[in-house]
């Protein structure tokens, strides 16, 4: 009798899988789809830019740029109408950009289903913001009085341009990345972005015999006089032969020359303007 019993159950079980199975394996395609569908929505992102925000980048004028293409569909294509921009896509997702003057470009991006994007470049001119904090001069001579010392580098202090809290904004209209550049340079008495004096500036890389570099110089031309200011690191002993210089910032001017017909013991005597300088 439990025999009997047992076929008929293991009939029913039969009959009921094979109604569910055709109701199982639908829900089992549906539930795939919907999965696939949506992780294929996730990865769809949209086009945008690496790094970019508000859709605008700025470059400076002689330097050189680009941008990263993420998102979209992955098949990428840009245009360009601006003669202040020449763009180029040097990579499948990448668009370099060399800047051909200075204002404002638009690159729209696309890509092949149609999705856009437009992002303003803004090119200008680099500009190096420096500061003066301090003041000092130093006179060396072995031979000279303390008297003969202190008053040459009193008058050695007194042909820095500039006082504590003034300085200098070179403006790299020719592009900053240059070994040697010149361009336009303000010059701030007193106090910095107040009362500036406009000149003109080389900018030049010094090196040593073995073509390493030594040190940099900015010879700034303004109201009849011109003025050498080698960039270095600031330190009580300075060579400007070798360009050891150790510490804080500075420009620093040697100004020998000018003072040995009056001071003919004098070995060496320079200034130093100990600044910061910031970017533009």
């Amino acid at each position: 009798m439990q025999n009997q019993s047992g076929k008929r159950l293991f009939k029913l079980r039969r009959k009921m899988n094979k109604k569910l199975n055709p109701i199982a394996w639908t829900l089992l395609v549906l539930f795939s789809t919907f999965g696939l569908a949506s992780c294929d929505k996730e990865s769809d992102k949209p086009l945008s830019l690496d790094l970019v925000k508000n859709n605008s980048t700025k470059l400076y004028y002689g330097s050189k740029g680009g941008v990263t293409i993420i998102g979209g569909d992955g098949k990428y294509s840009f245009s360009c109408e601006s003669p202040l921009l020449k763009a180029e896509m040097t990579y499948s997702n990448y668009i370099s950009f060399v800047p051909l003057g200075v204002g404002d470009a638009t690159v729209t991006i696309k890509d092949s289903s149609g999705d856009s994007y437009i992002l303003k470049v803004t090119i200008v001119y680099k500009a190096q913001k420096i500061v003066v904090s301090k003041l000092d001069a130093t006179v060396i001579g072995d031979a000279m009085t303390v008297g003969e010392q202190k008053e040459l580098k009193e008058k050695a202090l007194a042909t820095i341009p500039v006082k504590v809290g003034g300085g200098y904004k070179f403006v790299y209209t020719e592009g900053e990345d240059l070994e040697q550049t010149k361009a336009t340079v303000f010059i701030y008495p007193d106090k910095y972005g107040e009362n500036g004096i406009e000149g003109t500036f080389e900018r030049a890389t010094v090196k040593d015999d073995d073509g390493n570099y030594s040190y940099t110089t900015f010879t700034m031309h303004y109201n009849g006089q011109i003025r050498t200011f080698v960039l270095t690191k600031y330190s009580q002993v300075v060579l400007k032969s070798t360009g050891d210089y150790y510490g804080q910032g500075q420009f620093a001017e040697d100004l020998k020359e000018q003072y040995k017909m009056a001071y003919p013991n004098v070995e060496q005597v320079y200034t130093s303007q100990v600044i910061s300088v910031a970017v533009e």
